[in-house]
């Protein structure tokens, strides 16, 4: 069965926070690079506004111009500093052919991501008195969605059709293994070598999924359970759904909200055909070079065509 998703919340969620981040003004920035410091070394109860704005060297009604309270710029903080590991994650697939080589490198560069702000990171673990608000709690369970997709995704990649009935089960497992291993780095301060690390968690990978298909084991938890729970999982990841909708962005843009029939079709298919499970590699291919032809969304289809040119050599079904 074809499982598609119409344009959904967590669609629109990483289109803001792709273009919120792209167009952020530079004080916007340094606010939110600044709170990422004082709120790992202090903690963000015991960090007040006024600390903020006096290491931005700005007043506390300066502040308020570009975030209405602390918990905004909380919300803010987490928006940048996840959207940047993920856009760097996503990116890997444009550098490596073998999808074993792709997962490797996510999990190293998901790993030094957050060793590089594992104070920020700690202060999360620890915290108690964080405001926990209805945005907060819609972020992290974008985040936990987000996660498991890109898991899921690699899972599939490499190991086939025979594995999706396990690649639910699986993507719990090996997301298990990377939270215990995060916490004896950043709370018991243990050190790994991120490489054999992210090679160990494969090589326990292959034990788990060739010993599932071996015995023909039934899942404990199936897929489309999963999916219902956590998901929605399919593979239409955020970085090309955000490269879409900025496409569109800049055609309404460039045309004053009537862009050519040809360029909004192409669109519209492309979207639809990436949303499905078995992809027409000839549409997809026709609807590129269909998109290539406006100068406006050049560099975005580019970017895409990149991406897609990656998941033809290893498609999912």
């Amino acid at each position: 069965m074809t499982r598609q998703s119409p344009r959904s919340a967590e669609s629109r969620f990483w289109v803001r926070s792709f273009r919120k981040v792209k167009a952020m003004k530079q004080k916007e920035k340094v606010i939110i690079e600044t709170a990422i410091k004082l709120f790992a070394k202090k903690g963000y109860s015991s960090t007040s506004v006024q600390e903020i704005a006096k290491e931005c060297q700005m007043s506390k009604g300066a502040f308020y111009i570009y975030f209405k309270s602390k918990e905004a710029l909380l919300l803010s903080v987490l928006h940048y500093y996840y959207e940047r590991i993920f856009t760097r994650i996503q990116k890997i697939k444009t550098e490596h052919d073998n999808p074993r080589d792709v997962y490797r490198m996510q999990l190293v560069v998901f790993f030094e991501n957050i060793l590089e702000h594992k104070e920020f990171i700690t202060m999360q673990f620890n915290e108690r008195s964080m405001p926990i608000n209805e945005e907060i709690e819609a972020f992290a369970k974008k985040m936990r969605r987000t996660t498991l997709r890109l898991h899921i995704e690699n899972i599939q990649n490499i190991y086939g059709k025979d594995i999706e009935p396990y690649s639910a089960e699986l993507c719990f497992m090996i997301n298990g293994m990377s939270d215990v291993y995060l916490e004896l780095m950043i709370l018991l301060h243990h050190s790994f070598d991120l490489q054999s690390l992210a090679d160990h968690m494969l090589n326990r990978l292959d034990d788990l999924a060739k010993g599932m298909i071996k015995r023909n084991d039934q899942p404990l938890i199936p897929f489309e359970k999963a999916d219902e729970w956590f998901g929605p999982f399919y593979t239409f990841d955020p970085l090309k759904d955000a490269l879409l909708n900025e496409m569109r962005v800049k055609a309404n843009k460039q045309y004053n909200g009537a862009p050519p029939a040809d360029l909004a079709e192409s669109l519209d298919i492309l979207e639809k055909e990436l949303r499905k499970e078995k992809r027409k590699n000839a549409i997809i291919k026709g609807m590129i070079a269909n998109l290539k032809e406006y100068p406006a969304i050049r560099k975005e289809t580019d970017k895409l065509a990149e991406l897609l040119k990656k998941d033809m050599h290893h498609p999912h079904g």
